[in-house]
C-alpha cells in the first residue's frame, strides 16, 4: 500500500459542491437530473493557483480528464495551453478556441490516423517511447517534434501511468539513437509519476534520475529544450489532499534544486488537478427498499454513468445531503438507476432517511466522470451545464 502523506503540516483542499441546494433545486427544475454543473470560476482560481505557484511552468491542460467545453474554453481564455491525445480531443480543443501552437500530443502509441489528422491540422509535438512509435513517425510525421517518454515510479500515486507507457531509463538512449539514425528530431524528455499523487516529493525522485538522462543526451550531441514533468496533481475526494498551493510550491522548488541551472522550456500536463473540483453532479432519489436490514437508496446515476471514476479511476465520492448535521444519519446502500447489480455506487456512507425525488449533491465529480461515461440501459448521461 503506498503511504499516507503526513498533512498536519500543510493547508488542505477538502470536497466541496460548487453550488448550494438552493441552486440544485432550480437547476434540476430547469434542466432535470442527472446534472452536472461546471463552475468557470472554480476552474480559472486552479489554473491561477498552479500558475502562480510554479511561474517558470507553461500548463498543458490533460484533455482527457474531461473535456467538456466549459472546461475547455475558460482554460483557453485563461492562457493555458492544452495535452491531447486523440484527433477527437483536438477537435475539443480547437473548437474550444486553443490553436495548434498551444497543444501538444502526448499518447505513446498512436493510429496512423490519429497522427495523420493531427499533424495536417497543426500538431507538432508529440510523445514517443519506443523504437516502433519511431517508425510510425518516419511514416506519417517525419518533421514532428518528440519527446521521449521515460516509466517512472511513485510510491504514493493511486494510479500507476507507467505500467503501461513510458521506457525505462537505461533505455532511452538507444532510443533516442534510434531516433537520430532515422532523421527524427527528438526535443524534449517528459514523464508521468501517476494519477492521483499525494506526495510531490515523489516528482523531486524522478527529476534526478532524468537529468541524468537529460546531461548523457546533451552530452551526445541532442538538442533538448524541453521538459515536461506530466500530471498526478491530485484533488480531494473522501478524504482530503495537499492544497493545489502546496502541492505546486514544492514541485517548483524541486525543479530549481534539478534543472534551475539550465535554460529549460519547462511544462506540465495537469487534469484532474484543475479540473476534478470545477464540477458537482445534482442526483436524485428514484426508489428506496429495506434489503437484508439495511436501506438501499437507488439514484438517477451510476458507474455506468457519472461514477465511471469508480471503476476506472478508483474515486470514492462523497455523497452530500441537505441539513446533514440536523438529521440522524443510518448505515445504507447507494445504488445507480441500471439494471446492472454491479451499478453500486456507495456501500459505507451513513446518510439520512432519504425521501424518494430528494436531491444529493456529489463534489469533485469533473475529472473521469462524463469523460468514461456511457449511456448502457438506454439510460441518457448527465447533461452538462456551467456557472460562473
Amino acid at each position: 500500500m503506498a503511504p499516507v502523506l503526513d498533512l498536519s503540516a500543510h493547508s488542505v483542499r477538502l470536497a466541496r459542491p460548487v453550488v448550494s441546494f438552493d441552486q440544485a433545486r432550480e437547476i434540476a427544475e430547469e434542466h432535470g437530473t442527472p446534472t452536472l454543473v461546471i463552475s468557470r470560476s472554480t476552474v480559472r482560481r486552479n489554473y491561477e493557483a498552479m500558475r502562480a505557484a510554479m511561474p517558470n511552468v507553461e500548463l498543458f491542460y490533460a484533455a482527457k480528464s474531461n473535456p467538456a467545453h466549459g472546461i475547455l474554453r475558460t482554460l483557453c481564455e485563461s492562457g493555458s495551453s492544452c495535452d491531447v491525445c486523440s484527433w477527437g480531443e483536438m477537435k475539443a480543443a480547437l473548437a474550444a478556441g486553443f490553436t495548434p501552437d498551444r497543444m501538444i500530443h502526448t499518447h505513446p502509441c498512436k493510429t496512423e490516423s490519429n497522427i495523420t489528422d493531427c499533424w495536417n491540422a497543426g500538431m507538432r509535438w508529440f510523445v514517443v517511447d519506443c523504437v516502433p512509435e519511431l517508425d510510425k513517425m518516419v511514416r506519417w510525421a517525419p518533421e514532428a517534434n518528440l519527446i521521449l517518454r521515460l516509466a517512472a515510479s511513485s510510491q504514493s500515486s493511486l494510479i500507476n501511468l507507467s505500467a503501461k507507457f513510458g521506457c525505462a531509463t537505461d533505455e532511452a538512449m538507444h532510443i533516442l539513437r534510434e531516433a537520430r539514425r532515422r532523421g527524427l528530431k527528438v526535443k524534449g524528455i517528459s514523464f508521468h509519476v501517476g494519477s492521483q499523487c499525494l506526495n510531490p516529493s515523489d516528482y523531486e525522485r524522478m527529476l534526478f534520475k532524468t537529468r541524468e538522462v537529460w546531461d548523457e543526451a546533451v552530452a551526445e550531441g541532442f538538442e533538448l529544450e524541453m521538459l515536461d514533468v506530466g500530471g498526478g496533481f491530485p484533488a480531494p475526494y473522501r478524504r482530503p489532499v495537499m492544497s493545489l498551493e502546496s502541492f505546486c510550491h514544492q514541485l517548483d522548488n524541486a525543479l530549481v534544486k534539478t534543472f534551475g541551472d539550465l535554460n529549460v522550456r519547462i511544462i506540465a500536463e495537469p487534469g484532474r488537478g484543475i479540473s476534478a473540483e470545477t464540477m458537482t453532479l445534482i442526483t436524485k432519489v428514484l426508489g428506496k427498499n429495506k434489503r437484508g436490514g439495511k436501506m438501499w437508496y437507488f439514484i438517477d446515476d451510476g458507474v455506468y454513468g457519472s461514477f465511471s471514476g469508480k471503476l476506472f479511476d478508483h474515486a470514492d465520492f462523497e455523497l452530500v445531503t441537505e441539513n446533514a448535521i440536523e438529521r440522524q444519519h443510518f448505515p445504507c446502500v447507494v445504488a445507480g438507476p441500471t439494471c446492472d447489480s454491479h451499478d453500486i455506487v456507495s456501500e459505507d456512507q451513513e446518510l439520512p432517511d432519504l425521501e424518494i425525488g430528494e436531491l444529493l449533491l456529489v463534489p469533485t465529480m469533473g475529472s473521469y466522470t462524463n469523460a468514461s461515461a456511457s449511456p448502457f440501459n438506454g439510460l441518457d448521461v448527465a447533461k452538462i451545464i456551467e456557472v460562473e
